[in-house]
C-alpha cells in the first residue's frame, strides 16, 4: 500500500549535473462480473497462467533452491490486519491466502480459496464454495469456520483494516465447505476487498489458542510458503509449502527475503552472485545493469504514485494556498528527467493509473510565477521553515529531496532535509510526526476504493494517509461510490473526486513510475503484478 522512500546540502545545479552525468552512462469497466453475475458461477476453479516473467521460456521448471531477493526495509507486522507498508503486505501474500486474488493482468478477480461463487439478484448475497482439504502450515485443514473468523476479525475492532469492510453485514458459514456473506446495501468493491492481504485467512484455533498478538511476528496461513525463520533488521526465511492445494508449486524450496537498505550495497551483491533479485533500482544505474550479459532488468509497470506527504496539521500547511504554491514551484518534469532518466510521467491525481483513474485533470505544470502569487495570497507571504523527512539509503528520494529544497527556497521556504532510517521513517507519519514526508502509494486491489479510502477520506481510518486532510464532499462521494452498482455513476464520482483532491493540493504530487529490479539470468519466472506484488511459487531457478 504505501512505503518510505544523507542528504548532502548541495545546490541545486551541481546536483542536476551530476545527475545527467551519471543517467549518461547509467481496468477494465465492470472487472468483478465475470466471476458471477445473478446466481451464476465461475467456470473453473484453476488460476490462469501468470504473465509473461523475466527470462521466461518454454524451458520445464525445475524444483529445487533457495532465491534470495534483497528489499530496502524489513517488515513490521505479520498480522495481516495490522500492516500497511507494502514490504510487510507483499511478504505476507507469500505466505497467506484469501478466498479470491487479483488476476495476473491486474483487470480482474479470479478464485483463490473459493472455487466459484453466487451473487444474488439484489446484489447482496455472495456464496462462496470453498477448496475441499486445504491445509494451513501445520497441517491442519482449513474449515468454513476459519473463513467466517478471519473475515469477522478483518472487519472487527483489532483490525487497522476495518473501515474497507463496512459494507459487509455479516458472514455466516452455510455448509461444510461454503460462507455465505450478507451485505447492508449493494457493495461494489466487495470481491475485491476480499482479494485484500487483510482478508487473509487465518486458523481460529491457532489465534484463539495462542491469543490476539500471536501472529503479530509468527504466521499461520494456507500460502505457498511457510515463515522459518525471521531475523529482525536483516532477512526473513520462508519455506516451501508441501501441502500447498495448488499442485506442483511452489518450485523452490524456499526464500530469503534480504534487507538491504542501501540502493549501493544491494547492487553490490548482486553483481557479487550474494542474491539473485535486487529490487528498487536506481535509474542512474539502469544503464550499467543492461549492459551486464548475467543480468536481466526488469521496469514492470505498476499502479503506483509518488507523492509528498503533506502535514495539514502542521502549520501553516493547512493553508490550501501554500500547499497549491509548493506544488506549481516544484518542477516534476524535471525531477522525471534527471531523477528518472525520463521513466516517468508527471502525477496529476491521487490515484495511480488504474480503474477511473480521471485522465482530464492538468495537476500542477510547473509554474514559478503562479507559485509566487499564491505565496503572496497566503497565510505566510514572506516564507517560513519546515523539514522534508525521507528514508536513508534512498538514492531516488535523496536527489528528489535536494530539487525539492533548492526549489521551494523560490518561495522563501527554507527545507531542512530530516533522515530517518525506513522503519523510523514510516512510523513518524504514522504518528503524524512530520511536516514534509515522501512517500509512494500502490493498490493492493483493482478497484479504487481502497486508496480512496487509505489517502482522502477523513473517516477511512488512516486520516488521509496521516495528512489531516479533511474535505466532506470527498467523504461523502467516497461513501455513496461503495453502493453505487451502476458504472457510469460510480465512474463519475470518482472523477469528481479526484478533481476535488487536486483543487485541494492534497499532496505534492510527484509522478507515476515503473518499479525497478535487476534480475539474475537464471532466475525463471519472475513476475511483478500491477499491485506491485510477486508470486513467487511460480519462480525457478535454473543453476
Amino acid at each position: 500500500m504505501v512505503s518510505f522512500k544523507q542528504v548532502v546540502k548541495k545546490g541545486f545545479f551541481l546536483m542536476a549535473a551530476l545527475l545527467l552525468a551519471v543517467g549518461t552512462a547509467a481496468c477494465s469497466s465492470a472487472p468483478e462480473g465475470s466471476q458471477g453475475d445473478s446466481g451464476s458461477t465461475t467456470n473453473s476453479a484453476t488460476p490462469p497462467a501468470a504473465a509473461p516473467a523475466a527470462n521466461a521460456g518454454d524451458e520445464t521448471p525445475k524444483p529445487g533452491g533457495i532465491l534470495k531477493l534483497a528489499r530496502a526495509q524489513d517488515l513490521s507486522n505479520l498480522d495481516p490486519i495490522v500492516p500497511g507498508d507494502n514490504m510487510t503486505i507483499w511478504a505476507l501474500l507469500l505466505m497467506y491466502d484469501q478466498l479470491v486474488r487479483v488476476t495476473a493482468d491486474g483487470n480482474d478477480v479470479e478464485p483463490a480459496l473459493a472455487t466459484d461463487w453466487t451473487i444474488s439478484e439484489d446484489k447482496k448475497t455472495y456464496v462462496f464454495n470453498l477448496r475441499k482439504d486445504v491445509k494451513f502450515h501445520d497441517g491442519s485443514v482449513m474449515t468454513a469456520a476459519d473463513v467466517k473468523f478471519s473475515l469477522d476479525r478483518a472487519r472487527g475492532e483489532g483490525s487497522s483494516w476495518s473501515w474497507i469492510y463496512t459494507g459487509i453485514e455479516s458472514v455466516e458459514v452455510s455448509g461444510d465447505n461454503q460462507v455465505t456473506i450478507q451485505t447492508k446495501t449493494p457493495y461494489a468493491p466487495l470481491l475485491s476487498s476480499l482479494a485484500l492481504f487483510s482478508s487473509s485467512i487465518v486458523s481460529e484455533k491457532a489465534v484463539k489458542d495462542q491469543g490476539k498478538d500471536f501472529l503479530s511476528d509468527k504466521e499461520f496461513g494456507t500460502g505457498p510458503f511457510k515463515l522459518a525463520n525471521w531475523q529482525r533488521g536483516q532477512k526473513v526465511e520462508l519455506a516451501k509449502n508441501p501441502d500447498y492445494w495448488h499442485a506442483g508449486k511452489p518450485y523452490l524450496d524456499g526464500v530469503e527475503l534480504v534487507q538491504v537498505p542501501e540502493d549501493t550495497t544491494r547492487l553490490f551483491q548482486l553483481r557479487a552472485g550474494d542474491i539473485d533479485i535486487a529490487s528498487n533500482v536506481p535509474f542512474n544505474a539502469m544503464a550499467e545493469l543492461q549492459a551486464d550479459p548475467a543480468l536481466t532488468v526488469m521496469t514492470p509497470q505498476v499502479s503506483r504514485v509518488d507523492v509528498i506527504n503533506i502535514n495539514h496539521t502542521h502549520e501553516p500547511f493547512h493553508d490550501v494556498k501554500i500547499r497549491q504554491a509548493i506544488n506549481y514551484a516544484v518542477d516534476k518534469d524535471l525531477i522525471i528527467k534527471t531523477v528518472l532518466m525520463g521513466n516517468g510521467e508527471m502525477a496529476t491525481s491521487y490515484l495511480p493509473k488504474m480503474k477511473y483513474f480521471n485522465d482530464q485533470l492538468e495537476g500542477y505544470k510547473y509554474d514559478l510565477e503562479k507559485a509566487k502569487k499564491l505565496m503572496a495570497e497566503s497565510s505566510k507571504p514572506q516564507g517560513f521553515k519546515t523539514k522534508l523527512l525521507i528514508a536513508s539509503g534512498d538514492e531516488t528520494d535523496r536527489q528528489i529531496a535536494v530539487i525539492v529544497k533548492d526549489q521551494l527556497a523560490a518561495l522563501g521556504i527554507d527545507v531542512e532535509i530530516q533522515m530517518m532510517e525506513s522503519g523510523a521513517a514510516y512510523e513518524a507519519v504514522n504518528q503524524m510526526n512530520y511536516d514534509l514526508a515522501t512517500t509512494y502509494f500502490s493498490t493492493d486491489i483493482i478497484d479504487p476504493d481502497e486508496l480512496t479510502s487509505f489517502e482522502v477520506v477523513s473517516t477511512g481510518g488512516t486520516d488521509a494517509y496521516h495528512t489531516g486532510y479533511k474535505n466532506p464532499k470527498v467523504d461523502e462521494l467516497a461513501e455513496k461510490a461503495r453502493a453505487e452498482l451502476d458504472e457510469a455513476k460510480r465512474k463519475e464520482m470518482y472523477l469528481e473526486i479526484q478533481k476535488l483532491v487536486s483543487e485541494d493540493a492534497t499532496f505534492l504530487f510527484l509522478y507515476y513510475k515503473p518499479a525497478t529490479y535487476a534480475v539474475q539470468n537464471y532466475v525463471k519466472g519472475f513476475h511483478v503484478l500491477s499491485t506491485g506484488n510477486y508470486r513467487l511459487e511460480e519462480v525457478w531457478l535454473n543453476k
